[in-house]
């Protein structure tokens, strides 16, 4: 590589992987690495604001001064890779915190499908009459003949090249895959001989931080294997705001690309397993139906939709329903006449997702009132019954994910997941795969939040104490709690695991927004949350978490916890059963029909709510019978 360099090019390496790209002189490292396929985090997608991109480059660069990187940092020659220019040939290590590692997906929800199954998509096996001088009708249609259809046969033009070839192949008997799309009557796929016991499906939930896929039975609803991985896009920026202005500059076509590779990824590994639990080798040919959940923002990524109008006031996206799309129109590794369903999306940031959350739950079926909570990148709120629901989204996922707080990572190997306080302050803590720790995740965060509260570190308004432990001292951005130190956090380490001032106030906005989005919803239809029957948690976070931990700092609503339901990953489990039952994609536009959206940002009595939320666990105590009173964490301090 170095031998073809230019005048102006730089070669770029990274540990620990030893990938290398050749970049021009300045260029950012973030940008090198993105060219090298290193994935460093960058939640606020390069912008220098969430300092989570921190580096140690060896060699000619340029960085400035950064007040997200500390004092032991900068001793130590940590920069952020975001804002470092490369000037000539670089060796950089990638801090431990910064690398996207292997991450903790939830790929399992819960939900019954109705039967029979009743997919779009079904096989016919035929014996044709040869053709003949005397019978020498074309191939088509002889085949829609077959089939006892009457009219004008539908079939690909893709399909259609290789229809001549799999009749004769099959000494004229066929398998005939038809999609049926309304009441339209379509052939997908003819195949050589009798194929008619095998017909699969891929249901997707594409969200905006992970990707799930099942290969599914369409004959048995069988899961046959499932995979996930990150979405590529988390290059690019965390959240979808960051996206979406990423794409306004320039690089719309980069992140639906990056959208299908990670999804055509995903189907090349369920294929390959797919073959091993079948014990047949099968194809991408052989997926001839999709079915893919996904927010609003991350549906017109994948379709190739413009996001601009959906970033700005009032908030529009180009649609909500596209239909049933073909795979070849999306760049998909499946039968390119597949069709693929797009769940509907009900606003701008109530997206497909939740309308799949909702069909999986149930919800829409029950004459009891039900509360949904998806607590993921964003937080998606539902209030209703059979008859009504409603809905809003809420700033909730950035602090949980890993923004907004210096020691908060996502939960991959090396966070720490849960978490307690001892009497000494010190920490007893369990870290995902098992090692030394680098961070704290999302569910860890609310366990520590209070731990912090009970044992009298922070106050009602999550502010650090002075206490006389080292455990609590000052810095440059206010008091801070040491989580742990660095000399037992392994040698890559340079400095203390610490949760600051600055940190717990992103967190208490955060968990204020989502207990005043659900106060707002109760409010603004008249109900009282004593007539909430359930309260269903969907999504990986939610699934993770210490539900009686998020009561007692406000984030969720203080009910017996027998009301609380977990479903998984509602939205894959929703794309699941549209892909098996016309039921089932029935009550999905239902769902759509009878949902309404409230737009918080705009909303007088969700700023009340939200404030009356910045405490611990409330302004009004009464909201939280089941929370322990300041006095008696006052009385576990001393």
């Amino acid at each position: 590589m170095e031998g073809v360099k230019t005048e102006r090019e730089r070669v770029v390496r990274f540990a620990p992987d030893g990938r290398t790209s050749l970049v021009e002189t300045g260029t950012t490292i973030l940008e090198a690495s993105r060219k090298a396929g290193v994935s460093i985090d960058a939640v606020c997608g390069g912008e220098g604001k969430c300092g989570r991109c921190k580096v140690r480059p060896e060699g000619m660069f340029s960085a400035p001064e950064s007040s997200l990187v500390s004092g032991e940092e900068k001793a130590a020659g940590i920069v952020l890779a975001c804002e470092a220019i490369v000037e000539g040939d670089l060796t950089v290590e990638v801090l431990p915190r910064s690398l996207v590692g292997r991450h903790q997906i939830l790929t399992k929800s819960i939900e019954e499908v109705q039967r029979p199954l009743s997919p779009w998509v079904r096989k016919d096996f035929l014996r044709l009459p040869k053709a003949t001088v005397w019978d020498n009708v074309a191939d088509l249609e002889r085949l829609w003949r077959a089939l006892g259809r009457g009219g004008l046969p539908m079939m690909p033009l893709e399909s259609l090249r290789d229809l001549p070839n799999a009749i004769r192949a099959g000494d004229w008997q066929v398998t005939v895959t038809m999609s049926n799309i309304g009441s339209i009557d379509e052939i997908t796929r003819v195949e050589s001989g009798d194929k008619s016991a095998e017909l699969l499906g891929v249901a997707v939930d594409i969200g905006t931080t992970t990707v799930v896929a099942d290969l599914v039975g369409l004959l048995d609803g069988a899961i046959i294997a499932t995979a996930s991985d990150y979405n590529r896009q988390v290059s690019r920026g965390e959240d979808v705001i960051a996206r979406m202005m990423f794409s306004e500059d320039g690089g719309s076509e980069e992140l639906t690309s990056l959208a299908r590779e990670t999804i055509n990824s995903l189907m090349s590994r369920l294929v390959t397993e797919g073959s091993k639990v079948l014990g047949r080798q099968i194809s991408d040919q052989d997926i001839v139906s999709l079915s893919v959940a996904g927010n609003t923002v991350m549906t017109h990524f994948f379709a190739g939709l413009p996001t601009k109008f959906l970033r700005l006031e009032p908030y529009v996206p180009v649609a909500y329903h596209t239909g049933y799309l073909k795979a070849a129109e999306l760049g998909l590794k499946a039968n390119s006449a597949a069709r693929v369903l797009l769940f509907p999306s009900r606003a701008g940031y109530v997206g497909g997702d939740v309308v799949a959350d909702v069909l999986s739950s149930g919800m829409h079926l029950s004459n009891k009132l039900t509360l949904l909570i998806d607590v993921g990148t964003n937080g998606e709120i539902v209030l209703g019954k059979k008859d009504w629901m409603v809905s809003c989204s809420c700033s909730a996922g950035p602090a949980f994910e890993g923004g907004e707080v210096s020691c908060g990572m996502r939960a991959m190997d090396g966070a720490i997941d849960k978490i307690r306080v001892d009497d000494d302050l010190s920490t007893a803590y369990h870290v995902l795969g098992e090692r030394t720790p680098i961070g704290i995740c999302g569910s860890g965060l609310i366990d520590l939040v209070a731990e912090m509260y009970c044992r009298g570190i922070i106050d009602r308004k999550a502010r650090i104490q002075d206490l006389q432990t080292d455990r609590v001292r000052l810095s440059d951005s206010g008091r801070e709690y040491v989580v742990e130190r660095k000399e037992r956090m392994g040698g890559t380490a340079v400095s203390d695991l610490v949760i600051n001032d600055a940190d717990l106030q992103n967190l208490l906005r955060t968990k204020a927004a989502i207990y005043g989005a659900c106060s707002t919803l109760l409010k603004k239809m008249g109900e009282d949350l004593n007539a909430v029957s359930s309260i269903v948690i969907a999504g990986g976070f939610g699934y993770h978490l210490d539900v009686a931990r998020a009561i007692m700092i406000g984030m969720f609503p203080d009910v017996p916890q027998e009301k609380y339901r977990y479903i998984g990953n509602g939205s894959l489990g929703g794309a699941r059963m549209a892909l098996l039952s016309a039921k089932k994609r029935e009550e999905m536009n239902e769902i759509f029909n009878k949902m309404t959206y409230l737009e918080l940002s705009v909303d007088t009595d969700f700023y009340t709510e939200f404030s009356s939320s910045l405490f611990i666990p409330h302004t009004d105590i009464s909201k939280f019978p089941s929370a322990p009173p300041e006095s008696a964490c006052k009385e576990a301090k001393s």
